[in-house]
């Protein structure tokens, strides 16, 4: 976090020569509380979460009676070698249906918080442009940035872009 601050500064102590730079911080946690429907989008993911963890551990739950009941024949000799060995190889195939299911499960969970949560960000970040553009903020950071979160959330127009001049460095033989 604090390299990320220093470097953040490295970036754009430079371009406070050409003027005042005005920068703003947001804290997205905070505004996302802030929203009403934040509590009924939770709700709704956590809905989603318990319905397939309760059809993950149904079929979880079917598939270890039946391990249980294969262990119990196979320790008691009651079952052929030949019957042994489909069955392992049942309940093998089996046990990777329920991982690949549970893999569904994840990305299906993670499908339906993008869909819920989408059209909040989306406002948020009409607002907090709206808010910079009155505010005449060059950009606006996050308050809060953790691995994997964005840094800043807004950059104008007004601020300059270095882009080719690195290309131009870097391309320089």
């Amino acid at each position: 976090m604090k390299q990320t601050i220093l470097t953040l500064l490295f970036i754009l102590l430079p371009l406070t020569v050409f003027g005042q730079l005005k920068v703003g911080t947001m804290n997205p946690d905070a505004v996302l509380d802030a929203l009403p429907e934040t509590e009924q989008v939770e709700s709704e993911i956590q809905q989603f979460i318990q319905q397939r963890q309760a059809e993950f551990q149904d079929q979880y739950q079917v598939w270890i009676d039946d391990l249980t009941e294969f262990s119990e024949l196979a320790e008691a000799g009651e079952i052929s070698e030949e019957e042994q060995s489909r069955r392992e190889a049942e309940l093998q195939e089996r046990q990777e249906e329920l991982s690949n299911m549970e893999n569904r499960m994840q990305q299906q969970i993670q499908q339906r918080q993008n869909e819920l949560f989408s059209p909040l960000l989306n406002r948020v970040d009409a607002a907090m442009s709206e808010v910079a553009e009155e505010l005449e903020l060059e950009f606006v950071i996050n308050e809060t940035a953790s691995s994997g979160d964005p840094i800043v959330y807004y950059s104008s127009q007004r601020g300059v872009d270095i882009t080719e001049r690195v290309i131009q460095k870097l391309t320089q033989n």
